[in-house]
């Protein structure tokens, strides 16, 4: 757990690092082929960078609400009810 939370921490200071560079790229004025290559790699790097953090973010636990369950299931029995009682008349 310590492990991922290391590597998560060090992922996201890489993604505000490549904001950083991006945003220098985006203020120059001039670019030179070099950058715009550079600027390329960074997006792809972006990428792969995102998909680990995805992959080793917890997933969010299911939140199940104990009102609406139950409201659901009285709410079945009262259509099965009238069924029967339609049914049966």
């Amino acid at each position: 757990m310590l492990l991922r939370q290391k590597t998560l921490a060090l992922l996201h200071e890489e993604l505000r690092t490549l904001a950083l560079f991006d945003r220098v790229h985006d203020y120059a004025t001039d670019h030179d082929p070099a950058a715009d290559r550079a600027y390329a790699v960074r997006q792809i790097r972006r990428s792969q960078i995102m998909a680990e953090i995805s992959k080793l973010s917890p997933s969010k636990p299911e939140y199940r609400n104990p009102a609406r369950i139950g409201s659901a299931v009285l709410l079945l029995c009262a259509v099965g009810y009238a069924t029967l009682h339609y049914l049966l008349k």
